[in-house]
């Protein structure tokens, strides 16, 4: 039940990921990447921590000084990094492209999470990463027209 409930969020957060390009993509027609990244990052925080501390504030009080130090390296290097290389690459290569190259993390992830959390590969995830791999290429391969402005 756990495993299908977290293919679940996942699959939500990936429609929340993908129209992510597309309004941004919209909205950069108006202003450059590092404005659209100020400003979502700004309204992400304050719904999130509205969010969080409704249904969490005494969990959130009671970090270890560990678990705060690993959410604030995630913080900085998703959301501000991750954020504005998404809108930049969004900007240059559409919305399409950059969703896919994007895609891409986890690549990133498997590698980290064998070499920090010890877990085990499994042939599935090798597969499902070689295709990654592959669509990736294919994606890159092929002649890009110019993005719409």
């Amino acid at each position: 039940m756990e495993h299908a409930l977290g293919v679940s969020f996942a699959l939500i957060a990936a429609l929340g990921f993908g129209a992510t390009a597309i309004f941004a993509r919209l909205g950069m027609r108006h202003v450059r990447p590092t404005s659209g990244t100020a400003v979502s990052l700004i309204v992400g925080a304050v719904v999130t921590t509205a969010i969080a501390f409704s249904l969490h504030t005494t969990e959130i009080l009671a970090l270890g000084a560990a678990a705060f130090a690993f959410i604030l390296l995630n913080a900085a290097l998703s959301y501000p990094v991750g954020r504005l290389f998404n809108f930049i690459g969004v900007q240059f290569a559409g919305a399409s492209r950059a969703s896919i190259v994007i895609g891409a993390s986890p690549l990133v992830s498997v590698g980290l999470a064998v070499w920090l959390l010890d877990e085990d590969v499994s042939p599935a995830i090798l597969i499902g990463t070689f295709l990654i791999i592959v669509g990736i290429g294919v994606v890159l391969s092929a002649r890009p027209k110019a993005p719409a402005s």
